[in-house]
């Protein structure tokens, strides 16, 4: 009986050992998707694909003008050294916020 029960134990500890820990939620090598208001709709995904693969456009062209598009909505990746700090200084504060609650 009490083999038994440090069979089950064993069991359940390795089950619970093998979960991921926090921040390793995905497979190494693959990125997030990123949230919904920095994703581009499927119709314009789409329009970029049909421009590349008829040839009136180039890749470079495509990806350019997708920066451009980010840009132009304020969500462009090129941040001032600044902002980032500010940004990061920001998120640190929130995350001690949160876990006062």
């Amino acid at each position: 009986m009490k083999s038994l029960a440090a069979l089950v134990l064993a069991l359940a500890l390795s089950t619970a050992l093998a979960q991921p820990g926090p921040g390793h939620g995905h497979a190494p090598g693959m990125r997030q998707m990123p949230p919904p208001e920095r994703r581009m709709s499927w119709e314009d995904r789409q329009r970029l694909r049909e421009q590349v693969h008829n040839g009136s456009m180039t890749r470079d062209q495509a990806r350019e003008q997708w920066r451009d598009e980010r840009e132009r909505r304020g969500l462009g990746p090129h941040r001032s050294p600044e902002e980032r700090e500010k940004l990061r200084r920001d998120v640190l504060e929130a995350g001690r916020d949160a876990g006062k609650r």
